[in-house]
């Protein structure tokens, strides 16, 4: 069984594949799309999504962080994100699979990278640790760069897809 973790953006998605019962890392990845339009975008990531469902038909939960909508400073970002989980949960109800949702503070809590600090709710701060803490667990060697992003290929959506699902299979664990 293989657990599905998303880091859902409407640009970037991230997404994780991890073995429920080792947490042994079996994929990762990145969905860019590439139209101007969000609908069209949101069109790429559910077409994309239902193709890895489909060629990994070990996966048998889909793991996903909250929108916390009353924290964005931009409305249409939190809109567009919520539309987002909308794809994401059609793509779990047809291939009939079950969707956890997770509080961002949540599975940073239950990965060991949440420390309540003020520092350590600022963003660049919980992107660099998701990054270093896949990095150490995995023995990966993903780079996380706050600015000049336009040249840098940041890690950072494919390292909080890794831990979202971490954090599942760490629930899962304790629970057995």
């Amino acid at each position: 069984m293989e657990i599905l973790g998303i880091d859902a953006a409407t640009k970037k998605t991230g997404y994780s594949i991890l073995n429920s019962e080792t947490g042994n890392l079996v994929d990762y990845g990145l969905i860019e799309t590439s139209s101007v339009d969000v609908r069209d975008r949101m069109k790429e990531i559910y077409s994309k999504l239902k193709e890895i469902i489909t060629n990994n038909n070990n996966i048998k939960v889909v793991v996903v962080e909250d929108v916390p909508v009353n924290n964005h400073s931009n409305l249409k970002t939190g809109k567009d994100l919520s539309i987002l989980h909308g794809v994401i949960l059609g793509v779990c109800f047809e291939q009939h699979l079950p969707c956890v949702v997770y509080a961002p503070s949540g599975w940073r809590s239950v990965v060991g990278t949440y420390d309540g600090t003020r520092q350590g709710m600022k963003r660049e701060v919980q992107k660099q640790t998701a990054v270093n803490k896949v990095n150490e667990i995995y023995n990966l060697d993903f780079n996380y760069y706050p600015r000049d992003t336009k040249k840098n290929k940041s890690d950072d959506d494919k390292a909080e897809a890794i831990l979202i699902a971490r954090a599942l299979y760490l629930e899962n664990k304790e629970e057995n």
